[in-house]
């Protein structure tokens, strides 16, 4: 077909209005739409106590240089507003610079639930300042949960909080982070997700909680992501089954390397816990 000046307004002009259209939505519009997955884990032997026990999942922030504070503070908000029961932070506050830490960390004391607030380092923590970006959670009031674990109390029932240090650039040790465990309590793990064939062939835990793969930013239909990072590509959105364990891989909230999001809206999950029925 001979390009002339109407056959270029007639297929042309429309084709690039897409493209335009297209590129202004996936850079200003939707790595600012913030999504709430809501997602119920069903356990086996939850005990009664923790039936309905609902945990806020917030993952990779990388405040600045595309990520600005007023997306962290909504999604502060948003968790907040969930009212939980447990908020869990899974790593990767920083990009760019481990100052931003100190701009980050003010916002994520906001951050309220009963049993606490709990967070991991993931591996651009660990490149820019693990001991920075430690020390600035830890001074908003944040716990830090480092190869560790805590018992928290439900009732008359405990569940088990363990964290490990990013397998990327770090040295996961999960003996360690289960070392207080008594036996069949139900155990929530936090780690990057394709760690997740070590946790579940562990078989000490019950859920295991990711961030990391950001679920690749850009998602197209039939074919998902188009580039994953290391340690995030097998298991990078959504629920998986895992043997005797679950796995959720949350999308983000943050940008990093490109300002660009399509069909991959940032996230913030409540996790709901309910018992397996048929186990």
């Amino acid at each position: 077909m001979k390009l002339t000046r109407r056959t270029f307004l007639k297929y042309g002009l429309p084709g690039i209005a897409v493209w335009l259209g297209g590129i202004s939505y996936s850079t200003l519009v939707e790595p600012q739409r913030l999504s709430l997955e809501r997602v119920a884990a069903h356990l086996p032997k939850l005990p009664a106590a923790l039936d309905g026990f609902r945990i806020a999942v917030l993952s990779d922030f990388h405040l600045h240089p595309f990520t600005k504070i007023d997306h962290i503070q909504n999604a502060v908000q948003l968790a907040n507003n969930l009212r939980p029961d447990l908020t869990v932070l899974l790593g990767d506050y920083v990009d760019a610079t481990v100052e931003a830490i100190h701009e980050l960390a003010p916002e994520l004391a906001r951050l309220n639930a009963r049993s606490g607030v709990f967070a991991v380092l993931g591996n651009h923590d660990h490149w820019k300042g693990s001991n920075v970006v430690r020390s600035a959670l830890l001074h908003s009031g944040i716990a830090v949960l480092q190869n560790s674990g805590v018992a928290l109390t439900v009732g008359q029932s405990e569940l088990l909080l363990a964290g490990l240090e990013s397998a990327w650039a770090g040295h996961p040790d999960m003996n360690s982070a289960l070392r207080d465990r008594r036996r069949d309590v139900p155990t929530v793990l936090i780690h990057e997700p394709d760690y997740a064939d070590t946790s579940a062939a562990d078989g000490r835990i019950s859920l295991q909680l990711s961030g990391h793969s950001h679920s690749g930013h850009v998602r197209l239909p039939l074919i998902g992501a188009l580039e994953l990072p290391n340690w995030g590509r097998r298991y990078d959105h959504g629920l998986y089954q895992l043997r005797d364990m679950l796995l959720y891989t949350n999308r983000g909230i943050g940008l990093v390397d490109i300002p660009v999001r399509f069909n991959c809206t940032p996230e913030v999950t409540e996790i709901t816990l309910r018992p397996n029925e048929s186990a």
